[in-house]
C-alpha cells in the first residue's frame, strides 16, 4: 500500500507541474486565440496590411536614394555614364508626371 500511495504521490505533484507550467506558457489562451477563426484573420489580415506599408515606405526611400545617388553620378565628370544616368534620370522625372 505505501508504494502505491507514493506513486499516487508522484503523479500527482507530476500533474500539478505539467499544469503550473501550462498555465505560465498561457496555453489555454492559445487554444482559445486558434479556435476563433475571426482573430486570426483579423491579426493576419493587419500583419500583412503592415508588412505592405513598410514595403511601400522602404521601396520609396531606396529609390529616393537610387535618384540621388544617380544625380550625382551624373554631374560627375565620366562622359559616357554621365548621359546615360542623365538619360535613365529624365525618363524617371517624366514618368512622374
Amino acid at each position: 500500500m505505501d508504494n502505491s500511495e507514493d506513486r499516487l504521490k508522484r503523479i500527482e505533484k507530476q500533474l500539478n507541474h505539467l499544469a503550473e507550467s501550462l498555465e505560465k506558457s498561457g496555453f489555454f489562451e492559445y487554444m482559445l486565440y486558434i479556435r476563433d477563426r475571426s482573430k486570426i484573420l483579423m491579426r493576419n489580415f493587419l500583419s500583412g496590411l503592415m508588412r505592405g506599408l513598410g514595403m511601400a515606405i522602404g521601396f520609396t526611400i531606396l529609390g529616393a536614394l537610387i535618384v540621388v545617388l544617380l544625380r550625382k553620378l551624373a554631374a560627375s565628370s565620366i562622359p559616357y555614364i554621365a548621359e546615360l544616368i542623365s538619360k535613365i534620370i529624365e525618363i524617371i522625372e517624366n514618368g512622374k508626371g
